[in-house]
């Protein structure tokens, strides 16, 4: 880990930036079709990416990650984020806001153009050292296209995301960069997982299990492989995200991250825009 023993400001560069790059890159490979129908776009602001599906109301496609970060963010690009939002008739969207954003009163700035704090997201980060054992009966398998049909389908079932993410998603499987895995029972999939590699960061996302097969050790086997792949390709740094756990909110990922030796950047606030 002493790789990743650098100051706060480094350490969040790094683990934005190689989230910024990943959503980036999925946001360019949605298949044109659907970009049309559902307002997909993704552009670059304030050292960070805004990201658009206009049509659909789920916050996790309409968001402002990284910004303040490659940057210094400024009033201007809060009005060009605004302005660009509407225009495309998105109702909603939020901003995450990482603690070492440039300026710090960036929060301020949204919450006087009426954005309101709505939840909060956990960055975690881990060397790429050996993992705790985990145990599954499943199968866990690196695929390729062959399996791209079933991993969109089982990723867009797993989070309830709308149909047409099920093609985007299954585009991603062998696009340079990402690594796609699912989890199998006999030949049915049971669960996916991702990952997107960069030089020597990798960002982690993907990660659902079909109700039918939780509590079988499908995530804790995923992570332990990515982890043991990300290492192979010359990776030193792995991100992830999760929900905030709280007494009202439990978050499982987030304890599973945890026990596979996986630790806290910082929390990420998300502030909420919505059209009045």
């Amino acid at each position: 880990m002493s790789e990743l023993a650098e100051d706060s400001r480094k350490l969040a560069e790094r683990l934005e930036g190689i989230e910024v790059a990943a959503w980036e890159d999925f946001y360019r490979a949605a298949p044109d079709e659907a970009a049309r129908k559902f307002g997909i776009q993704v552009a670059p602001v304030g050292g960070g990416v805004l990201a658009i599906a206009s049509q659909t109301d789920v916050l996790a496609y309409n968001r402002v990650v990284g910004l303040g970060i490659g940057e210094p963010a400024s009033e201007r690009h809060l009005d060009l984020i605004i302005r660009r939002y509407r225009e495309t008739g998105a109702s909603r969207f939020f901003v995450q806001v990482c603690p070492e954003a440039n300026p710090p009163d960036l929060s301020h700035w949204l919450e006087a153009r009426g954005f309101r704090h709505y939840n909060n997201w956990m960055k975690l980060y881990r060397g790429v050292e050996k993992a705790p054992e985990s145990s599954t009966d499943l199968r866990v398998e690196c695929i390729g296209e062959a399996w791209a049909d079933a991993f969109g389908d089982v990723a867009a079932r797993c989070f309830d995301w709308p149909d047409f993410v099920r093609e985007w998603a299954a585009g991603l499987v062998g696009r340079p960069g990402w690594h796609h895995y699912v989890a199998f029972d006999g030949e049915r999939p049971a669960a996916t997982a991702a990952f997107y590699a960069r030089g020597r960061d990798a960002w982690l996302d993907f990660a659902g299990t079909l109700p039918e097969y939780r509590g079988r050790g499908a995530q804790s086997a995923l992570i332990v492989r990515r982890i043991e792949d990300a290492r192979a390709l010359g990776c030193r740094c792995l991100a992830v995200e999760t929900a905030q756990q709280t007494p009202e909110r439990q978050a499982p990922s987030y304890r599973n991250t945890l026990s596979l030796g996986f630790q806290v950047a910082y929390v990420r606030p998300n502030y909420l825009w919505s059209r009045e």
